[in-house]
């Protein structure tokens, strides 16, 4: 037998990579994507609160100038028929040890959001807005508490203000150190 005859020819074929099918899977990623944006609600009034933090020096550095100057206090612009003054004190611990609703003491925070609803209905569709005073040790959990408390009784705007200020309405008068 010739060799020609005996065995049977055997083609190379060229390798065939694996192939990867890209393009299913981007129809899969722009369907996801079209899911997501088509069914996305933005937040509702409901869960907005309106703080307004207090001011504070500019902490940028600068060209050092040698003298120290205590800057003015801010005066407070108030409305007295409808700003309340809250004040938290709390423990060495952090827990809220009292709390205050101008000068009168308040024994929780469910009482204190009795008084701010009464106040609500008092002032009769105008705004309630709150100054909330905190001491700085006080626990990020008994803040927030406090925070849905004053928001759940219909308070339209809640502004975090310095403990040490919280009644002070005209500038202080500003001393130069020599």
């Amino acid at each position: 037998m010739s060799p020609a005859m005996g065995k049977p020819k055997v083609r190379n074929k060229p390798d065939e990579g694996v192939q990867f099918p890209v393009t299913p899977m981007l129809d899969m990623a722009f369907q996801l994507l079209a899911f997501f944006v088509l069914t996305f609600q933005s937040p509702s009034l409901e869960t907005h609160i309106d703080l307004d933090l207090p001011a504070t020096p500019l902490a940028l550095p600068g060209e050092s100038q040698g003298a120290a100057r205590p800057f003015p206090a801010r005066r407070v612009d108030t409305d007295l028929e409808n700003d309340l003054f809250v004040r938290a004190e709390a423990n060495e611990l952090g827990d809220l040890k009292g709390l205050r609703l101008g000068e009168l003491a308040v024994p929780n925070i469910p009482t204190l959001g009795d008084r701010l609803q009464r106040y609500v209905q008092i002032l009769e569709g105008r705004p309630l807005r709150v100054r909330l005073a905190a001491d700085d040790t006080l626990r990020y959990e008994e803040a927030t508490r406090l925070i849905a408390a004053i928001s759940a009784a219909g308070a339209t705007t809640i502004r975090l203000t310095n403990p040490a200020s919280e009644l002070q309405v005209e500038p202080a008068a500003a001393k130069t150190i020599p």
